[in-house]
């Protein structure tokens, strides 16, 4: 079993947000700066040295707060404003999400111009199992989605699958502000583990 546990950060796990709140977490995104990086840093744990058949390289929690910031970062070279921000927030709801991002072994290797991208299919992310714990007690996810993560096209050879990055969405109503403790089951039955301390998280 591998245990990383969540740099503490100092603030406080609050929903609703406020327009004043998303307004300083939409302003933090666009910086993207030094204290950007820092907010930031207590929301992710990198997880190395587990070789399995997939390497779980990185988990992300993103609390109401953290989604802004983290669109707003992702969108800085769009035409991404505000209000949109606003709206974004609005549409999705006060919500507590869990990215994972799995890297396949074999993307750290030279691919062979003949394997098909077909037998590392797209819903190879399937085969794990992930769970959220709080005082012992499961929380079902309201939402499960994906996106595959691709090498990048080199000439006479085409872009292959490296992996992929799984979101799990919860209600924040669902999440307490409080350790919640992140389970990843591989494949082989090794477990991962990741807690994170909300009630220090913004």
């Amino acid at each position: 079993m591998g245990i990383c546990l969540a740099v503490q950060a100092l603030n406080a796990y609050q929903y609703p947000l406020t327009p004043e709140a998303v307004h300083e977490a939409y302003v933090l995104g666009e910086r993207n700066d030094r204290a950007t990086a820092d907010f930031l840093a207590p929301y992710i744990s990198p997880c190395t040295g587990l070789e399995v058949s997939c390497f779980v390289t990185q988990i992300q929690v993103l609390t109401p707060f953290a989604q802004v910031v983290d669109l707003s970062l992702r969108n800085r070279s769009t035409s991404y404003t505000e209000q949109r921000a606003l709206e974004d927030y609005q549409r999705r709801g006060d919500t507590v999400a869990f990215q994972i991002r799995l890297i396949m072994p074999a993307a750290y290797k030279t691919p062979s111009p003949d394997v098909s991208a077909s037998l590392r299919p797209e819903n190879f992310w399937r085969s794990f199992r992930f769970e959220l714990k709080q005082r012992g007690r499961a929380i079902a996810p309201r939402s499960i989605h994906s996106d595959p993560i691709y090498s990048l096209p080199e000439t006479g050879r085409s872009a292959v699958l490296d992996g992929a990055i799984v979101l799990l969405v919860y209600g924040a109503k669902d999440v307490a502000s409080e350790d919640a403790t992140i389970e990843v089951r591989t494949p082989e039955s090794k477990t991962i583990t990741i807690v994170f301390d909300l009630k220090k998280l913004r």
